[in-house]
């Protein structure tokens, strides 16, 4: 979810229609909250650090699951490194720019703990990328074999419908 945090819109309205939007057609488990781009958040740190606990908390109300897609600068500047969220999964991006020569290395070598994010849950690694004519961006995701047992399944899924966040 990419928040607008100067909307007129909360954050609760936010989550709402992106949630709705989403139900309509899939099964949804997880949700990954992007807090990125400091200009385009409020210069004053508790402003935002309640509407991502918002959000978290809306998303929680509903059974989700939460992570963060951000990077310690990021969290940094709009958080002032806030450490309370009670959330631990991380997607963290560290790129050099937009393409192929920008990318750095795709392992977790160059993470280093911040905030409440201990270890991260995947990377980005590759922006704006074009591959066979198509834009993308690269990323690694951390999973093991002990993590095997943390993949979710929910009863009373429709089977016939595709799962958003049903890895974490």
């Amino acid at each position: 979810m990419s928040p607008n945090p100067s909307s007129t819109k909360t954050a609760t309205q936010q989550f709402n229609e992106f949630y709705n939007g989403l139900k309509a057609n899939f099964n949804v488990l997880a949700i990954w909250l992007q807090v990125t781009n400091p200009v385009l958040w409020s210069p004053t740190i508790q402003s935002n650090v309640d509407f991502i606990n918002t959000i978290v908390s809306a998303a929680k109300s509903k059974g989700l699951t939460v992570g963060i897609y951000t990077n310690q600068y990021d969290w940094t500047q709009i958080t002032n490194n806030w450490t309370s969220l009670g959330v631990n999964l991380l997607w963290y991006w560290n790129v050099l720019g937009s393409g192929a020569f920008s990318e750095t290395p795709s392992n977790f070598s160059d993470f280093h703990a911040f905030g409440p994010f201990k270890t991260p849950s995947a990377k980005q690694f590759g922006q704006g990328e074009v591959i066979c004519n198509v834009p993308l961006n690269r990323d690694i995701i951390a999973f093991s074999s002990s993590s095997r047992s943390s993949l979710r399944t929910e009863n009373g899924v429709d089977s016939t419908r595709p799962t958003i966040g049903g890895f974490f």
